[in-house]
This record gives C-alpha cells, sequence and structure tokens, in this order.
C-alpha cells in the first residue's frame, strides 16, 4: 500500500538513493534540496509550505513539496519519482496531495520544469503552460476543496518506518 507521508527533518532513508538515482538521470535538484536543508536555507517548515514523500512499505519512492511564491501563490518544487515509481500512479497521488494541501492556502501554484515528459505530466493534471522566458512554467488555479465531501485522512503521529525523521503518515491508495 502507498503512503504519503509529511517529511519534517532529512535525511530519511531511502533519500541518498533518490538523489543518486536523480542525479544519474541528469537532474541536480534533490542534490540541491539536500544542500538547501543543510544550510537550513529551505526546510519546507514556513507557514503555508510543506514537504511530502510517498512510501511503498519501507521504500522511498517520491518526494515533493510546496514552499510559498507569495500570499496567494505557492511553488511546487523537488518533485521526483523513482523509476520504480513511474508509470504507476504514485506521482499523481502525490501531485493531487500537494495540490489538496495548496488549495488549503493558496489561490494558485506555480512550477518551472525542463523537460516533455513533466510537461505532459502537469498538463494532465491541470496546469497550464505559460509563455516561455519566466521563472515559472506552468500555473494551475486552486479552486478550495469541499470539506464535507474529502474522507478524512488517517494521522499517525509515529514514523513511518525505522530510523525516519518524525512524520506523519497522512493519506494511503
Amino acid at each position: 500500500m502507498l503512503s504519503i507521508v509529511q517529511i519534517t527533518d532529512l535525511p530519511i532513508e531511502g533519500f541518498e538513493a533518490l538523489v543518486r538515482e536523480s542525479e544519474d538521470e541528469g537532474f541536480r535538484f534533490l542534490k540541491r534540496l539536500r544542500d538547501e536543508w543543510r544550510s537550513d536555507t529551505n526546510r519546507f517548515s514556513k507557514a503555508s509550505e510543506a514537504f511530502f514523500g510517498v512510501m511503498e512499505d519501507r521504500t522511498l519512492l517520491a518526494v515533493g513539496g510546496l514552499n510559498r511564491e507569495s500570499d496567494r501563490c505557492g511553488r511546487l518544487r523537488r518533485f521526483y519519482v523513482t523509476k520504480n515509481g513511474r508509470r504507476r500512479g504514485v506521482g499523481r497521488f502525490l501531485a493531487q496531495h500537494i495540490l489538496r494541501f495548496a488549495a488549503e492556502h493558496y489561490s494558485s501554484v506555480v512550477l518551472k520544469t525542463d523537460t516533455e515528459v513533466a510537461d505532459r505530466f502537469y498538463i494532465a493534471l491541470g496546469f497550464t503552460r505559460l509563455p516561455q522566458g519566466g521563472g515559472t512554467t506552468h500555473i494551475i488555479e486552486m479552486k478550495r476543496p469541499n470539506k464535507a465531501l474529502e474522507p478524512t485522512p488517517t494521522s499517525v503521529t509515529s514514523p513511518a518506518f525505522a530510523g525516519a525523521a518524525p512524520a506523519a503518515v497522512v493519506a494511503h491508495l
């Protein structure tokens, strides 16, 4: 079963494997995330920010977070799904969770990507491609969720796996 955990501290079990895999694919943003976390530059810990991971049993399959871009806009950042997690709905599961979180705080979410595969993924999620030249490539306008229609996520205050940073299981698939 897949679970989403809110990551409140790094490193966590499995994160370094994600960094290595992403670097093997030519992506540097997870290394940047690790470095920013270590230097306390960005820990997704300000108001209306969060960083999440998708776990399958004790394996970390994906990560992604939301930073505050402005009072009304969040920025989806550091979103990565392992090769083993792709084409299984893991990325969609995580992105939808982050967008539900964002809808509680922002009226829109932006992101920047430079791959065609990611472009197609975000378009399929409802993002709109923006004109080239800016610091963002995609935007989605948020709709406030109807709390009465959504199930209450399971919350667990214990770590999701041995040696884990404090995290709460916030959703299951």
